[in-house]
């Protein structure tokens, strides 16, 4: 599993902030999916479906409706941009702050050529902004 070009570029000029490698990797992959997740759909003119469409045009019959669709696009989003995460999945995360809609990202990362679980807590505020974490 490997660092994006630009973080190998700054470690290998020593401006890396001396992580592990398995460190670098998560803060790496977390970085990378608060850029694909705040980015909306049409701001990249070389792919024009990077980052999220607008959710708040998402019309369900109910709220569990509204929330697995928007954990189906965070799903294929983060599966088609961010290919190091393996067999990501997002999920709805119980309710623990009013207003924040919270999912959980699973999934998949090589390290020393063996698959290994991770998890990351994303949250939409209200202003829209996503935080993973």
């Amino acid at each position: 599993m490997r660092l994006r070009l630009l973080e190998r570029i700054r470690q290998n000029r020593g401006t890396g902030p001396g992580l592990t490698g398995a460190e670098a990797l998560v803060a790496s992959l977390e970085k990378h999916l608060n850029l694909i997740l705040n980015t909306h759909q049409g701001s990249s003119a070389s792919a024009p479906d990077y980052g999220l469409p607008d959710m708040a045009s998402l019309v369900g019959d109910s709220e569990n409706e509204n929330f697995n669709k928007m954990a189906k696009i965070l799903t294929e989003v983060i599966a088609k941009y961010e290919p190091r995460l393996k067999n990501a999945v997002a999920q709805r995360a119980p309710f623990r702050q009013t207003g924040i809609l919270e999912f959980t990202v699973s999934g998949l990362i090589e390290l020393d050529n063996e698959d290994r679980d991770l998890l990351f807590s994303t949250a939409i505020r209200p202003d829209g902004q996503i935080q993973v974490t």
